[in-house]
């Protein structure tokens, strides 16, 4: 009798154990595609957000590189609003850069007018804002995307 409770016990701690450990490699999953996903965003939407960088600048020479990850939410009317923190800085060589800090772009995204045609991704894709960050201004941390 000893023997089967022996067993019993030891059975289920080592079930807990492996139970535990699949519960973590899932939460380090549901990280790396979290990560990976906000990659994508901003690959996807790069486009925009340079042509909106240098359209508020008006500066064609303007770069920009991507900080941070991405805010996703939803407006009352289905559509998404996207953040993204990007440094604008001078492509060109010897340029000095005269905007410090970090930009917060905002765009309003509807993705059933997104589409292979590109006056379809201009109606689908619209800037809302662009807010410029002091260097000294504590940057938001933006929360990752949990959809």
């Amino acid at each position: 009798m000893k023997k089967i409770i022996v067993m019993v016990i030891l059975c289920f701690s080592l079930s807990s154990i492996t139970v535990e450990a699949v519960k973590q490699e899932q939460h380090q999953n549901t990280e790396v595609s979290q990560e990976l996903f906000g990659v994508f965003m901003h690959e996807l939407f790069f486009k925009d957000i340079l042509d909106s960088v240098r359209e508020f600048y008006k500066d064609d020479s303007i770069s920009v590189s991507i900080k941070g990850s991405v805010e996703l939410s939803e407006d009352k009317d289905g559509r998404y609003i996207m953040k993204f923190i990007v440094l604008p800085h001078s492509k060109l060589p010897g340029k000095k850069d005269k905007n410090s800090g970090t930009d917060t772009l905002t765009f309003r995204v509807n993705p059933f007018l997104l589409g292979t045609d590109s006056k379809d991704r201009k109606s689908a894709v619209t800037f809302l804002n662009l807010e410029h960050n002091d260097p000294t201004k504590k940057i938001p941390f933006y929360r990752r995307i949990n959809n």
